[in-house]
């Protein structure tokens, strides 16, 4: 991003080294300069990249957008392909006159900026921001891999203190990769049939939320409601813990006995970073019936290293990299997608009679800021001993809680949508706002915080709550990155992942004692 169109030339050339990686040996990519040398990174001098759909490239040096216009305007230049210059005399239809452009919002992929005045509306929610190291934090510059980022981030009131709850769709990077996510609540408490989330965007991302309802459901006595990684809620009793549970380093039954952020945690293989480790626990005395198993977990910051990591390499090239995804290169959001399939999710296992055991699911909660909690059900073994196995990567989940719990019966939530949204940001202190929808999302930016009120329905007992969200977020390129970039190197995180998770373990197990305490400490904003 920083030398803002530093591109390789032609552009395709740089990436069939990334697609061809997984069917042919490493070769060198070589490196085709651009000739047009006056767009190197100037932080005094606003450039703006207009990625297209069909490849081309638009260089402004400014950029008229509104609130509801479907265009964007600017001055500036034009290139094909090939980053061949196109001249007013083309008669393309972009052209207003010789220099500038009049561009339709449904024929551009993604935007690439250094500075985001004037950028509104619809042209907000698809730019790539580059962030000058003036704006970063102390331990962001200790540790750029380390910086916090995730998603959007929900606080509740638990009874005592406004906490985290959830951060929303956390693996949604690009509007490609756009999907909804719902959260449980855990321990949130409700008083009357009223409640208020504060939404906080602490990161130097981009964040555009589609909705964020909750779902309701009634308690009675000690019962609880969970959900399943398909989305079905269950009433949930006779909730025991397990009778032992041993990892690698011995008995954790006492860490995973409660949701109480005292987490169950392992570091990284010193060799490989996708290898694979084992815990096995047991629940004596079961009675007849159907059960679950019930995660409390997140994840640790490898994804978040990997991702960044990504980043760095890419480099100059991460906003035409993301371009090809928007704009339906399923080639390459498969590669993205390999990546993470490598480092998987939580597999269950449950054992037999007979020594086998059978994966009855697996847990892909990505994110490493608010712990979520998963229901997975389990067949009936017809024993009154049950094992149960989880296989996950060493160093990329944190264990909070492992439970047992008896499946009543299926239940359906009451939808409630937010009331009102209330703005806290200073240019807009305590001024209501449009409660988001698909149509009119939310779109924030680092700092924004807004308090979403909820009206419930009316129940004698109490509540449990989830919070359904959608949207996706944009991270912002960081100069402290674009020292490392490497084609090289992102062609073989890409094309070879299974080696390239053993060539980077050593740099990430540097950086690993310290990279919690960097994250958190790292927050563009800290919650009000």
């Amino acid at each position: 991003m920083f030398s803002l169109l530093k591109l390789k030339y032609p552009v395709i050339l740089i990436f069939s080294g990334i697609m061809t990686l997984s069917c042919s040996p490493i070769r060198i990519i070589r490196e085709f300069r651009d000739p047009v040398q006056h767009l190197s990174f100037d932080p005094s001098k606003k450039i703006v990249k207009v990625h297209m759909k069909d490849g081309c490239l638009f260089i402004l040096d400014n950029l008229i957008t509104n609130n509801h216009s479907d265009t964007i305007m600017g001055n500036g230049s034009y290139y094909d392909q090939h980053r061949i210059l196109i001249k007013l005399n083309s008669g393309n239809k972009y052209f207003i006159s010789e220099s500038q452009f009049k561009v339709p919002l449904s024929d551009v992929a993604l935007l690439e900026t250094n500075d985001l005045k004037g950028l509104k509306g619809e042209a907000l929610m698809m730019a790539l921001v580059g962030v000058p190291s003036s704006i970063i934090t102390g331990y962001c510059l200790i540790n750029p891999k380390a910086c916090f980022g995730s998603c959007p981030t929900f606080y509740a009131w638990n009874g005592e203190d406004t906490c985290l709850m959830a951060e929303g769709f956390s693996s949604s990077i690009l509007p490609s990769f756009e999907k909804e996510d719902i959260d449980m609540l855990y321990g949130t408490k409700v008083t009357g049939n009223s409640i208020h989330l504060r939404l906080t965007n602490e990161a130097l991302e981009t964040h555009i939320i589609r909705y964020a309802d909750l779902l309701a459901f009634p308690r009675f006595n000690n019962d609880r409601i969970f959900a399943s990684q398909e989305g079905k809620f269950y009433r949930i009793s006779d909730i025991r813990g397990t009778s032992n549970c041993k990892a690698s380093e011995g008995d954790i039954s006492e860490a995973v006995r409660q949701m109480d952020n005292k987490e169950r945690y392992c570091p990284a293989d010193q060799k490989n970073l996708a290898q694979r480790e084992y815990i096995e626990m047991s629940f004596d005395s079961i009675p007849d019936g159907e059960f679950g198993l019930i995660v409390g977990c997140r994840q640790t910051l490898l994804t978040t290293f990997l991702f960044y990591q990504s980043l760095a390499y890419l480099g100059n090239s991460a906003g035409y990299f993301a371009s090809r995804i928007e704009s339906g290169d399923k080639s390459l959001e498969e590669k993205v997608n390999r990546v993470w399939d490598l480092l998987g999710g939580i597999e269950v296992f449950v054992g037999s009679g007979d020594g086998k055991w059978t994966k009855v699911d697996q847990i892909e909660e990505m994110g490493p800021i608010a712990t979520d909690v998963h229901l997975v059900p389990l067949p009936k073994t017809g024993t009154k001993n049950l094992k149960i196995k989880l296989r996950l990567t060493k160093g990329l989940w944190r264990i909070d809680y492992l439970a047992l719990g008896k499946m009543e019966n299926r239940i359906e939530p009451a939808i409630v949508h937010p009331s009102i949204v209330t703005a806290l940001n200073k240019s807009e202190r305590n001024s209501e706002i449009q409660v988001p929808d698909t149509l009119h999302p939310l779109v924030t930016l680092p700092g924004d915080v807004y308090d979403l009120h909820y009206v419930l329905p009316v129940i004698a007992g109490e509540y449990e709550i989830f919070l359904k969200s959608k949207g996706y977020y944009i991270e912002w390129m960081r100069e402290t990155w674009m020292t490392e970039e490497s084609l090289k190197n992102a062609a073989l995180f890409f094309g070879f992942p299974k080696k390239f998770m053993r060539m980077a373990a050593a740099d990430f197990k540097k950086n690993e004692p310290s990279m919690e305490n960097n994250f958190w400490n790292s927050r563009y904003v800290k919650k009000n």
